[in-house]
Order: C-alpha cells, then sequence, then structure tokens
C-alpha cells in the first residue's frame, strides 16, 4: 500500500495551508486566506499543535507563547508559526491556553498528529511518557520537538529515536543553554585554543531534572561529545547543592583525559564556563540573564523556538539522534551516580539501559496510557 504523504509533505509540494490569525487571534479554518506553498520561504504561518500547556510545568504557557502567538503591544511576529491546536490531560488548562492566544482544543492528545506542520510537547512533569505521547505523531510524519529531559531511561530514549528513523520523521530536544551566542564564542575559542586540560563550569538551577540538565546541555553544546564516565555529587538531587564531574576522552593523538567540574548552584549568572589549556592560558565566558520581560524573552528563549521553526519548515533536525542520545546517556549517567552510587563515578557504558531515574511525574499517565 502507498504511503499516504503527511501534512508537511504535501505542503512543500506545492499543495496549501491555512494562515493563522496575528496577535494571538488564530480564525476559523473558513476564514484564513490560503495560500499555494512555494518552498520554505513562504510567507504564510505553520500551524503548531501544543502537546500539554500546565501553566509552571511547561515552557509553552509563557515563555514561548507570546513569541509564537503574539498577545498584543510590545509584542510582535518574530516567527513564521502560529498555534492552532492545543491539549492538555486536563481539559480545563487546555480551554484557558486555548483562550490566551486563540487557538482550539482538541479532545485526545493524539488528535493533532497529521493535521499540524509540527508539534510542540515541552512538559516537564509528562517525562515519563513522552515516547507514548510522542509515537502517534513519529508515526504520523509530524515533526515534534521533545522538551528535556527526552526520557528517564535509554531504554525509552532509543525507543523514540528507532521510532524516528524508522518513519523519517525528525525530532528536536534541546533548550537554551544550547542555542545562546555564547556557545558559539565558546566552540570557536575550543577550535583556537591548544589541547584542553581543564574545564570549570557553573549551572543556575532548582532540582538536577529539570533544571540542572541545562549544565549538561551547556557542556555538550560548547565542548562537543566524548564523555567517558560522569559523577554528581550532592546531598540531595532535589535542591541546587552538588558538582557534577565529567571525564573526556582525549581530543588529540597522544592527548590526555582532561576533566570538567560542572558546579549546580542557585547562585551567580545562568551559566558559565572556564576553558584551561598548557601554559596557564585560559578563556571564560559568562552567559547571563538579559534583563527586562523582552529581553529576556528575545534574546534567550527566541533562540530554540527558531530552532524549532526551522526544523518544522525543513524536516531537517538540528542535532544528529546519536547527539540527542549522547547527551540524554551523560544526564542519566549523572543521574545514576547521585540516585545510586552516592556520587561515585559511573562510566556512560556502564549505565543499565533498563534504569529509570527517579524524575518527577511517574504517574503522570495513569489512567491515560495504563
Amino acid at each position: 500500500m502507498k504511503k499516504k504523504p503527511t501534512r508537511r509533505q504535501m505542503l512543500l509540494g506545492g499543495g496549501v495551508l491555512a494562515a493563522g490569525a496575528l496577535a494571538g487571534k488564530a480564525a476559523s479554518a473558513a476564514e484564513r486566506p490560503r495560500f499555494k506553498r512555494k518552498g520554505p520561504s513562504a510567507v504564510e504561518l505553520m500551524e503548531i499543535g501544543v502537546l500539554i500547556a500546565t501553566p509552571g510545568q511547561t515552557h509553552i504557557d509563557s515563555l514561548w507563547g507570546p513569541l509564537i502567538n503574539p498577545p498584543g503591544e510590545p509584542w510582535t511576529r518574530l516567527t513564521g508559526m502560529v498555534m492552532t491546536k492545543v491539549w492538555d490531560k486536563n481539559p480545563e488548562v487546555a480551554r484557558n491556553f486555548a483562550k490566551k492566544y486563540g487557538c482550539e482544543t482538541v479532545t485526545n492528545f493524539s488528535d493533532m498528529a497529521g493535521k499540524v506542520d509540527g508539534v510542540i510537547l515541552s512538559d516537564f512533569i509528562s517525562a515519563h511518557y513522552f515516547y507514548d505521547l510522542s509515537k502517534p505523531y513519529l508515526e504520523a510524519g509530524t515533526p515534534i520537538f521533545i522538551n528535556r529531559p527526552f526520557a528517564y531511561s535509554m531504554e525509552k530514549a532509543n525507543m523514540i529515536v528507532d521510532l524516528s528513523k524508522k518513519t523519517g520523521t525528525p525530532i528536536m530536544c534541546g533548550d537554551t543553554h544550547e542555542y545562546v551566542k555564547e556557545v558559539n564564542i565558546v566552540r570557536n575559542k575550543v577550535k583556537t585554543m591548544g589541547p584542553l586540560i581543564g574545564v570549570q563550569a557553573t549551572n543556575s538551577m532548582s532540582d538536577y531534572p529539570s533544571h540542572g540538565i541545562h549544565g549538561i546541555y551547556w557542556l555538550h553544546a560548547c565542548l562537543g561529545g566524548g564523555v567517558q564516565a560522569v559523577s554528581y555529587i550532592t546531598p540531595d538531587w532535589h535542591t541546587p547543592n552538588g558538582v557534577c564531574v565529567l571525564e573526556y576522552a582525549p581530543r588529540v593523538k597522544d592527548g590526555k583525559v582532561f576533566y570538567a567540574n560542572l558546579h549546580q548552584t542557585s547562585a551567580g549568572t545562568n551559566a558559565s564556563i572556564k576553558l584551561y589549556t598548557t601554559g596557564s592560558n585560559y578563556f571564560q565566558q559568562d552567559f547571563g540573564w538579559e534583563s527586562g520581560e523582552w529581553d529576556r524573552l528575545v534574546f534567550m528563549f527566541l533562540q530554540p523556538v527558531l530552532a524549532m521553526q526551522k526544523m518544522f519548515e525543513t524536516g531537517r533536525m538540528p542535532e544528529s539522534h546519536d547527539s540527542i542520545l549522547e547527551k540524554t546517556r551523560v544526564f542519566l549517567t549523572g543521574f545514576y551516580s547521585a540516585a545510586e552510587r552516592g556520587g561515585a563515578p559511573v562510566k556512560v557504558s556502564e549505565l543499565p539501559e533498563n534504569w529509570t531515574a527517579p524524575g518527577p511525574g511517574k504517574d503522570w499517565g495513569k489512567g491515560l496510557f495504563d
């Protein structure tokens, strides 16, 4: 049987797309002007579905929402997307979000599959069920953003990636720390400096799974892969008090192993990194918290939103499946060190594939999936 083309494929091939209304007031399908899509640079807005919109545990409610569906002054349209559909386990949450951003609710979590150009899943608490939530979209060929921590076990992480590869559906998992301009500054320094012999980094966080992971992604974005072992020394992973030590493989022939110390704290800049090379040479870069609501959202949070848009528009993932799996494994190995080994170093190759981290929301999907 010939495979039915996805909505995105039809649109990129010269079909039609209903443009959303401006200023967060999406018109009905009958009212929207329709344009022929000429390619990735076409002017009409891509329709985006929101999967879970619970305030306080998603980015979409207060950070990404105003950037995609601008609610009025001082906001203006900054993306080529418009949110048109939303689902939440709590119907009242979905209705409130729909009213706030001018979109429509759907009854079932899978109802948007194949009917929008992309889906944003930004909820932290449902992370144990990210595979279940993303499955209908991956099967339908609908590109999907899956927020951190992507998975609480490598078994589930591989299930998501395997289905993405099988169906050819692009996925993205990322955060602000990976897309700010400071990352490019550090990457260029890493290329031009001598071999690294040590790294010090900080990350402002609340708890390890929801915000401590920012530090892991920050290092992955700045330094790339190659982590061999991780330890996370902390009296309590629920609080911002601890140090992750990441052991990196040698970067050059006959080079040496080096270590990155990541201080998970609630103080200081949003994140920072200090690179050490031979001869007492070093380079330091801080990633600060922008002041003012407009500056904070535009100069920090807009960047990953534009990366999502590019993936929805072109079908090209911003990073490879292997990269997503690698940073997920590093995060989980740190969690395993803290929760199971008292902070002792654990080789990433020895992390049990079926070990499930004790992150929040284990019962979130009760009654929905089991």
